[in-house]
């Protein structure tokens, strides 16, 4: 309570004092909240960028460090299997350096050994299968997801891989940096192959020819705008189709081997090309090319799970080269970090028991039927939508499933071997059994149960093939909802982060899903051209946007999340007025309730960038950066222009208000 009230006050202060600088509120609202924030803090060594998630990130992990400290106090032991026997022995694996110095690289010897084991291209699809199903990177993807076009079933699917470089721009783009970053990742393909001993008197040579492999794979990789066009990655195959589409691979074989249990009517292949590609290159280059290439894959897939030197060389490269982080994460956050990618339902058990009480899960219903409430009212509202477009979008609305904090029933990981003396094996374990259990979904009904995400994480997302709208309990914290706050400050926080979740359902590509969660318009075709007018002007106003030097924002990739942002606002402040039209307007340390609300707003987009971090993410992010979040959107919202009396012709009020929800 203490905290809210000096955040408060600290922001009443600070309209007050800024008053006669009316001139950088009405230029960069972003700034004017956060100027005393970005001054005072820095970006900590280990990370490259720091902003209002990290910070919730960071209580969260303290809280999480309390659980663990309370798990593995001493002469404290759990029967095996249960849920505390499991996240306390993973958690004491993975902080146990001095178990992994001890082990070295002994864990790979077996994998490798498999590598070296490999005589023919049918020998190398499958062992990449078997390994894919155990975490370990592949040129190709195989995952079970909704089928887009029939969403009661899971369906199998293929999708582009391969790259450990990441970004297919650092291997294509004409740019001195990104050629900086090529030479320095064949250095560190050359120096991991010395550490490991493989490639030996030849390492840089192997180096190149992974990289070559990589480039060409990159390629023909399709960018990342175009692989937000949900119909173009729609193709439907049968085993038979795929087998025509391919030379070298026996599908219902590389199946098999992945793990998989039954036969496949179909699957739905991503990219064509792109697994066109692969099957020509499995013939261009040698079996002993593709043995380097695995051994490559090997070691990067596991390089964090082994011993230092491995580690800090591998943290050279992507940490340090590529994101410009100056140091690794204290062990122990490694430790929490992963035990909530790899046994985030039992962690999340324990940690929703702990801080997330039901009168929380109460209250954040209570803003998501406010919400849905306001949308419907707007729906209404809208001049550019006919009536029969209305009345499908009412029904999607309707039909959005919400959850929020954690699971009904918690997945059960006591088949799974967790040894506190076996990190590297309680990863792979733990992969493996995760993969072949949404592997075989395949053909099943959708489970309703399904999460995306841990409940300690710190984010939110809406699924367009189950139209739903999930909020983990990670989240639902201050600045992003505090059950303590005033109305006003949950609306402009939590408030907007549901409307952004909601709108997603109605973004370019979310608004191409029926209700029951199809590929499949609802719309007439006039209305639908209307809305991808109103989309383009977003996507050129967030075009125009110079982040470093000269280089854009890019509207297109961006574009679903800023539609998000422009509905969220919108939509949230709509339910503010109904909310004040039950409960009055409020008044607190002479801000008004529309001031606390655009205030709030501000502040959870506060973030900090090293220049490397900002670049990648405006290459390859679907987000704009905070900036651009508060910024972009209030200079289009005219409640926000009352709020703050911004004049015509300031920078944050443009000529033409961009808006669609």
């Amino acid at each position: 309570m203490k905290n809210k009230i000096m955040l408060t006050l600290a922001l009443a202060s600070m309209v007050m004092v800024n008053a006669q600088d009316k001139q950088l509120l009405q230029d960069d609202f972003y700034t004017y909240v956060n100027q005393q924030w970005m001054d005072s803090v820095e970006i900590p060594a280990a990370y490259g960028s720091w902003g209002s998630f990290h910070e919730v990130f960071f209580e969260n992990q303290d809280r999480i460090k309390g659980i663990f400290e309370e798990l593995t106090a001493q002469g404290k032991s759990y029967p095996k299997n249960s849920t505390e026997q499991m996240v306390t022995d993973f958690y004491i694996s993975c902080l146990d350096t001095v178990t992994l110095e001890a082990k070295g690289l002994e864990p790979l010897k077996p994998i490798l050994d498999e590598v070296d084991q490999v005589e023919s291209v049918e020998d190398y699809l499958s062992l990449t299968a078997k390994l894919y199903a155990k975490g370990i990177p592949a040129p190709i993807s195989v995952y079970e997801s909704v089928d887009a076009k029939n969403s009661t079933v899971y369906a199998l699917h293929l999708n582009q891989s391969g790259l450990s470089l990441g970004n297919r721009a650092y291997y294509l783009e004409d740019n001195p940096q990104y050629q900086d970053f090529r030479d320095k990742y064949q250095d560190l393909i050359t120096d991991l192959f010395k550490m490991v001993g493989l490639q030996v008197d030849k390492e840089r040579k192997a180096a190149e020819k992974v990289f070559e492999m990589e480039t060409l794979m990159a390629r023909i990789h399709r960018t990342p705008v175009q692989l937000r066009d949900s119909e173009r990655n729609y193709n439907k195959k049968t085993v038979q189709e795929l087998n025509q589409l391919t030379f070298a691979i026996d599908w219902a074989k590389y199946f098999t081997d992945l793990g998989l249990e039954k036969e496949v009517e179909y699957v739905v292949v991503n990219q064509p090309e792109y697994v066109s590609m692969f099957d020509r290159m499995l013939v261009d280059f040698s079996i002993e090319d593709w043995k380097t290439y695995m051994q490559w894959k090997v070691i990067v897939g596991t390089a964090s799970l082994l011993n230092k030197a491995v580690r800090d060389r591998s943290f050279e490269f992507y940490g340090t080269t590529l994101q410009g982080t100056e140091e690794q994460l204290p062990r122990w956050r490694t430790a929490q970090n992963a035990v909530n990618s790899n046994l985030g339902q039992p962690l999340g058990k324990l940690y929703v028991e702990k801080y997330f009480p039901k009168r929380n899960k109460d209250k954040m219903i209570g803003l998501i039927d406010n919400l849905k409430q306001a949308f419907h009212k707007r729906i209404n509202g809208y001049t550019w939508m006919s009536e029969k477009t209305k009345e499908q979008a009412h029904h999607k609305l309707n039909e959005m499933g919400v959850k929020i904090g954690y699971p009904d029933e918690w997945l059960d990981y006591t088949a799974v071997d967790i040894s506190a003396e076996d990190y590297f094996g309680n990863v792979i374990r733990v992969t493996e059994f995760d993969y072949l259990r949404d592997l075989n979904r395949v053909g099943e009904p959708i489970d309703p149960n399904y999460w995306g995400m841990t409940p300690p994480t710190v984010n939110a997302y809406y699924s367009p093939t189950r139209n739903e709208i999930v909020f983990p309990a990670g989240i639902l914290n201050p600045p992003f909802f505090d059950y303590e706050a005033d109305d006003a400050t949950n609306y402009g926080s939590a408030g907007v982060i549901i409307g952004h979740e909601i709108t997603h359902g109605f973004d370019d590509n979310g608004s191409l899903y029926d209700a029951d969660g199809n590929l499949k318009s609802w719309w007439t075709p006039e209305d639908r051209e209307k809305f991808e007018a109103r989309a383009q002007k977003i996507e050129e106003q967030y075009d125009a946007y110079v982040v470093l030097d000269s280089i854009h924002l890019n509207g297109k990739l961006t574009l679903g999340e800023n539609i998000g942002d422009l509905g969220g606002m919108a939509i949230a402040f709509e339910a503010m007025k109904i909310n004040q039209e039950e409960k009055g307007r409020k008044t607190v340390d002479g801000l008004t309730d529309e001031q606390r609300f655009f205030l709030a707003y501000a502040k959870m987009w506060r973030i900090k960038f090293r220049d490397k971090t900002l670049e990648n993410q405006v290459k390859t992010d679907t987000h704009s950066p905070g900036y651009y979040r508060a910024n972009g959107v209030l200079s289009n919202f005219e409640e926000f222009h009352k709020a703050f009396d911004v004049p015509k012709g300031a920078k944050m009020r443009r000529d033409e208000i961009n808006s669609i929800w």
